[in-house]
């Protein structure tokens, strides 16, 4: 082989790995997010966010952060959860909306929920919030209508699910006083 041909395939190698790293970037730069710009109720009522959630079931203990959508993406925790900044807050009406990556040290876990299995998240405040799994589903980042605000209080967890994380995995739950 040439030393001019040797050349070409190694700009051809070093092109398509630049390729695949700028891919790569922005695939990862949109993990988690919907195809959505949130759109919040105003709250009257004075709560605070969420800081823990705990699922003994599947023994998920996370702290939980603030998140933004920023530019149409979904800002992510990588120690922990996050909790949209733009969702309602635990004890108000609205949809509490969770997330996280899935990875067995954080939110995949979240894929072994059954209907009926209980949740705990924490508020500032202190004060403990205990919800009911009623429903999983496993729908694409197109279907927003599981983050969407509500006008009832509603936990909405999700992670990602699927080749290349292409789907979101989701659990609705109630709150219930336990």
């Amino acid at each position: 082989m040439t030393q001019k041909k040797q050349g070409l395939i190694l700009l051809i190698v070093g092109l398509f790995l630049i390729a695949l790293s700028s891919g790569y970037r922005f695939y990862n730069a949109r993990i988690l997010s919907f195809k959505t710009d949130y759109v919040s109720v105003p709250s009257e009522k004075q709560t605070s966010n969420p800081i823990f959630i705990e699922i003994p079931s599947v023994g998920l203990k996370l702290s939980v952060e603030e998140s933004a959508i920023v530019n149409g993406v979904w800002e992510i925790s990588s120690k922990g959860a996050s909790h949209l900044n733009e969702s309602a807050d635990p004890g108000e009406s609205g949809n509490i909306v969770i997330y996280g990556h899935n990875k067995n040290s954080l939110f995949g876990p979240i894929r072994w929920l059954k209907e009926g299995e209980k949740i705990k998240v924490v508020s500032e405040d202190g004060r403990e919030h205990f919800y009911k799994v009623v429903k999983t589903i496993i729908t694409s980042p197109d279907d927003i209508q599981y983050v969407s605000p509500k006008d009832e209080e509603t936990l909405t967890l999700y992670t990602c699910t699927g080749f290349l994380d292409s789907k979101r995995h989701i659990i609705v739950a109630e709150p219930v006083n336990y």
